[in-house]
């Protein structure tokens, strides 16, 4: 069924798959269920997080924290994880994908600067031998060049100045969003799998959200060899 932008409105639960190996969510939380499906045994992943916030929260570090629980957990327990939001929420999905061994490397690209909290838990990558490398510029995003299979992981709060203000909009211009996607097109292309946030609250007002998502997705998916939806 076509995806209707203009009819999307905030929604926790919502989450759909476009096409092969992409998938569209409100709730960021939900990135690590839609990559676990497209999980490969044995193989490990370089992730590109292009977002607003660095959302490099570790909610399992409390020595309470069902770690054992985490680590044996088949997609269907994570999707039951993920919905409680105790210890998989919208600002701490990737270090769960960390602890799991799901990843290589993870790329962040982010605007948040009014944190002391940048990327991940130096100690948590370096036990679980992940590289973490923070870009500053597009150019350095556009020139990233993975050493295995990708995954694209992009917020549309990425496109928000106003982002710390919920439901305020102060958006990036058109031209500026449509740039960004022709640089990172590369990436969206050849990516194992793409994830879309679309963060209502963060991503400006309701209807700024929806015109981000009339703007991005029908782009991705037509670098994916899709046909637009709209």
């Amino acid at each position: 069924m076509p995806l209707d932008c203009a009819a999307l409105t905030p929604n926790g639960d919502y989450l759909v798959q476009l096409g092969p190996g992409i998938w569209l969510m409100d709730n960021h939380k939900w990135a690590l269920v839609a990559w676990e499906r497209h999980r490969v045994a044995g193989q490990r992943y370089v992730l590109l997080h292009a977002d607003f916030h660095w959302d490099g929260v570790d909610d399992f570090r409390p020595d309470g924290s069902p770690r054992e629980a985490l680590l044996a957990a088949g997609v269907d327990d994570l999707v039951a994880m993920t919905a409680d939001e105790e210890y998989i929420r919208f600002d701490s999905f990737i270090a769960p994908a960390v602890r799991r061994g799901l990843l290589s490397e993870v790329h962040f690209f982010c605007k948040e600067d009014d944190s002391n909290e940048v990327g991940l838990d130096a100690d948590l990558c370096a036990q679980a031998g992940v590289q973490q490398v923070v870009h500053d510029d597009v150019e350095s995003l556009a020139h990233l060049d993975p050493t295995g299979p990708l995954i694209f992981d992009l917020c549309l709060d990425l496109f928000n100045h106003a982002d710390y203000l919920e439901f305020e909009g102060d958006l990036w211009t058109d031209a500026d969003v449509l740039e960004f996607l022709e640089a990172t097109s590369s990436h969206i292309l050849t990516a194992a799998v793409v994830t879309i946030s679309l963060s209502f609250g963060y991503s400006g007002t309701e209807e700024d959200t929806r015109h981000l998502a009339q703007l991005v997705v029908p782009r991705i998916l037509e670098l994916r060899g899709l046909a637009a939806r709209s």
